[in-house]
């Protein structure tokens, strides 16, 4: 059977961060499963990296060319996109995890010289994954609002009088002097008053 990617050596205590495998026993027909283990322990800056690690390997040991590895890992993320596209979309593990592999899928294809197409099913899987995230901001933005709402006034208050006497007691308010000699409400504009006026209070 072909191997696609460098194991570690059993018994090594100090292996390449890259290699993959168990320390002292694996099956080395699980390669792929290897692989994406190592994958989802790295930081998107080691992605291209990984990528390179293990094509060096393939390339120098298996007589292949970068086609064919270039390929395989690139099918095996979509198999893996297409796997957990059909877990549980609201978790937040599984959107983190599809998010991790469209990130590494975008780092591969940039060593494509092949124009090697993605499938359609992968592609609708990624527009999935956006609009996922995009709703996920859009409930979070309402949960904001709905915060901010609380100390919005139910009813403003009314004006039966003059609003030049509202305007005149609020400046007033801005004369205002704490026993210190210090300004007991200060503002660099006008505008927060304005905005208090017209936010609180109805006239005519």
């Amino acid at each position: 059977m072909k191997e696609y990617f460098k194991f570690r050596d059993p018994f090594d205590k100090s292996p390449h961060k890259f290699e993959i495998g168990n320390p002292i026993k694996f099956d080395r027909k699980k390669g792929d499963n290897f692989f994406f283990k190592k994958f989802f322990s790295l930081e998107p800056v080691e992605y291209a990296g990984y990528y390179q690690f293990h094509l060096d390997w393939f390339v120098l040991n298996n007589e292949n060319t970068e086609k064919d590895f270039f390929a395989h890992v690139l099918d095996k993320i979509d198999d893996q996109i297409a796997h957990y596209h059909k877990k549980s979309l609201t978790a937040l593990d599984t959107i983190k995890i599809l998010d991790a592999l469209t990130k590494f899928k975008e780092v591969v294809e940039k060593f494509d010289k092949w124009h090697i197409k993605m499938g359609l099913e992968t592609v609708v899987s990624e527009k999935d994954i956006e609009i996922l995230k995009l709703k996920k901001e859009i409930l979070l933005l309402k949960k904001q609002i709905k915060l901010l709402s609380r100390y919005e006034p139910d009813q403003k208050i009314r004006l039966d009088g003059n609003l030049t006497q509202l305007i005149d007691l609020i400046k007033q308010i801005q004369e205002l002097e704490t026993p210190d000699g210090k300004r007991l409400a200060r503002s660099q504009s006008q505008s927060p008053w304005y905005k208090m006026i017209g936010g609180y209070f109805q006239h005519g």
